[in-house]
């Protein structure tokens, strides 16, 4: 028989009480009896063990324990995240560690934050940071180590205040320095044109509250320019505000279902648009990329389903879930994807994206024409052609 070192006896006599533990549904006070459970932490035993023992330096327990509590709610969703105390706290009473930002929403990628937009004029976007640039490190500190909540927290600061990124852009290979100074956050960018007679453009470059009363105010205006045809840019939009996209959806849509939320627990909710009747009910085409995300896609998602729009662009970011944090007996805690968003007609596009139905790629290098805005645009006059035929 080979013989078991003290060490390890100790570790096996944990493990097995934390098994048992758990098999009685004794933390607490849920049954977590999972099949296999005891197999599954026999084998983290052996790693941990084995960690403690052959690693070519000293490692403290509690810097293992909280390293396999990250890589766990890491390997679910670039958004769930294990909270120390302190950042839980902050959390759960959503706490900003300054009210200037970058101007940025952030997820993860490879281990590190990754930016999903950058808002027009923020301190980021005049930096030429956007979709898909790699942020190594803030202020000396790596991104590996951070949650996509607390690499934007670290990002917060005093107005004026300046942040130091490490980045790799998405275009280049090598990692550069980017110093910024912070600014308060900037209301959404709104813009309206008449790209052609007859045919609205309407940017909208976020979705925060208030919204949807400046959206409607500018449909009434191009309606009123004799606009019977409507081109909205959403391009490089990660809005956060789920309850506005709602209220903008149903200028397109009219009352109803504009999205639904489904969740393991409490099931399904439907997210229906206020009772008025749509302010525009014309062709319809939206632009988006990989910057459009969260309540961009949920707007998108339902004006494809209830307003029969044509997505033009390139597929969106995929980001469609709900966290809540969850604290935990030390005062530590967990933030956790609890929900997820769906289309009306029930189809999500978390993790993936939604596809355009026309598929155009942006041009690059200075001065290139915007190819995508040119297929919208034929896109709509072909529609208004077959409408008009039809």
């Amino acid at each position: 028989m080979v013989p078991v070192d003290r060490g390890r006896k100790v570790m096996l006599a944990v493990s097995a009480a934390l098994v048992g533990f758990i098999l009685l549904g004794g933390v607490l006070g849920r049954s977590l009896a999972v099949e296999g459970t005891y197999s599954f932490l026999k084998l983290f035993n052996e790693v941990l063990y084995l960690v403690r023992n052959n690693y070519v330096e000293p490692v403290k327990d509690d810097a293992l324990m909280e390293g396999a509590y990250r890589g766990m709610l890491e390997a679910l969703d670039p958004q769930s995240e294990y909270l120390d105390a302190e950042d839980a706290k902050r959390a759960a009473k959503n706490v900003r560690s300054g009210v200037a930002d970058a101007g940025v929403v952030l997820s993860k990628r490879r281990g590190y934050a990754v930016i999903v937009s950058a808002m027009e004029g923020s301190p980021a976007q005049k930096s030429g940071l956007g979709t898909g640039d790699i942020i190594l490190t803030i202020n000396g500190k790596s991104t590996l180590w951070m949650g996509a909540w607390k690499a934007t927290q670290a990002l917060q600061g005093r107005p004026g205040s300046e942040v130091r990124l490490s980045v790799i852009r998405s275009s280049e290979a090598r990692s550069e320095e980017v110093r910024m100074a912070r600014k308060l956050p900037l209301k959404s960018p709104l813009a309206t044109g008449l790209p052609q007679p007859g045919t609205g453009l309407l940017r909208l470059g976020s979705v925060q509250d208030g919204d949807a009363e400046r959206v409607r105010k500018a449909l009434s205006t191009l309606k009123a320019q004799g606009v019977s045809r409507l081109l909205l840019d959403l391009r490089s939009n990660a809005g956060t505000s789920v309850d506005e996209a709602v209220r903008i959806a149903g200028l397109f849509t009219g009352p109803g279902t504009v999205a639904r939320l489904t969740n393991r627990k409490t099931g399904t909710t439907e997210l229906k648009a206020p009772a008025s009747p749509p302010v525009f009910t014309g062709p319809l085409a939206l632009l988006v990329d990989a910057g459009t995300a969260e309540a961009a896609e949920i707007l998108a998602a339902a004006m494809r389903d209830r307003a029969s729009a044509v997505l033009v662009g390139e597929k969106t970011w995929g980001m469609g879930t709900v966290q809540r944090v969850i604290p935990l007996p030390a005062g530590d805690g967990i933030r956790l994807s609890v929900g997820k968003y769906l289309s009306p007609a029930g189809k999500e596009w978390n993790g993936t994206g939604l596809s355009p139905d026309v598929l155009q790629e942006k041009g690059t290098g200075p001065g290139t024409e915007d190819r995508q805005l040119r297929r919208a645009l034929e896109v709509l006059s072909k529609g208004s052609e077959e409408r008009k035929a039809a």
